[in-house]
């Protein structure tokens, strides 16, 4: 059972170690058998030589370089390579807690259907409007009820190698929510579930939104909502009325966000 996990690495020098040891020790709670690839996105500061020192001390981790392109490209780089039954993510400035693997490779081994698995990142819980109640604390989520709020992140996800091979990836044009397009298309062909449980977390405790990293650039972020919602309208078979609906909310939430990081910058 080889399970390939993909970080993609910007400028982190400060996060990688607790990043990848955080993945080695839920790994090792279940199975020897595992990579990580740690695909370096260009970065600036010391990450790209942090990666190779890890790496030299340990076979399973895999250190690949580009040219800044993004996380997307970085993580459909990881997706190329990978050679694992099941493939998870996580980024470099997040970590999974210690029951992470364990947990998500239950809900595939008690589900065989199952293709997609997610849970919850920073949160304990999250309201579950839309979705099927599978059993406890466990939810099937349609392609629907995703256009109004992404339950999948990479940090907190696991998908089976039958979606790599089909060919789902990751957009690379998207610089923000690339992956709400990535589990959308995903949603369209796939049996996904939700977890209700928290499975990783931030290591410095950022924000969900508008403070740094990937989900720092609100702009970007609500383009990336935007195209992929629109992808869904006109690729996937979502019908004009809840297009309508995604998109209204989503620029809604957009502006109730840019209000919140106003006042949060006022304050400090």
């Amino acid at each position: 059972m080889l399970v390939s996990v993909i970080i993609p690495v910007y400028n982190s020098e400060n996060t990688i170690h607790r990043c990848i040891e955080s993945v080695i020790i839920s790994l090792e709670r279940v199975t020897k058998d595992y990579e990580i690839i740690c695909v370096d996105d260009g970065s600036t500061d010391n990450s790209l030589r942090l990666l190779n020192e890890i790496a030299s001390n340990n076979p399973k981790i895999v250190v690949v370089h580009q040219e800044n392109a993004g996380a997307a490209t970085a993580r459909n780089k990881g997706l190329e390579l990978a050679k694992g039954e099941y493939i998870a993510f996580n980024d470099s400035d997040d970590e999974w807690l210690e029951n992470h693997f364990e947990i998500l490779l239950e809900v595939f081994k008690k589900y065989p259907y199952c293709d997609c698995i997610s849970a919850n990142h920073d949160i304990e819980r999250q309201t579950t409007f839309f979705l099927k109640k599978i059993d406890n604390n466990l939810y099937k989520v349609s392609l629907n009820a995703q256009q109004f709020k992404n339950r999948y992140s990479p940090p907190n996800s696991m998908v089976s190698r039958k979606i790599i091979e089909f060919g789902v990836r990751y957009n690379s044009l998207l610089r923000g929510s690339e992956e709400f397009y990535f589990y959308n298309h995903i949603l369209h062909d796939f049996e996904c579930l939700f977890l209700n449980k928290k499975v990783s977390q931030s290591i410095l405790h950022k924000q969900r939104y508008g403070q740094c990293g990937l989900s720092g650039n609100l702009k970007e972020m609500e383009k990336g909502e935007l195209f992929s919602i629109t992808d869904s309208h006109k690729n996937l078979g979502v019908n004009s009325f809840i297009f309508f609906l995604a998109y209204i909310f989503s620029v809604l939430k957009y502006y109730k966000r840019k209000i919140i990081v106003n006042l949060r910058k006022k304050k400090f």
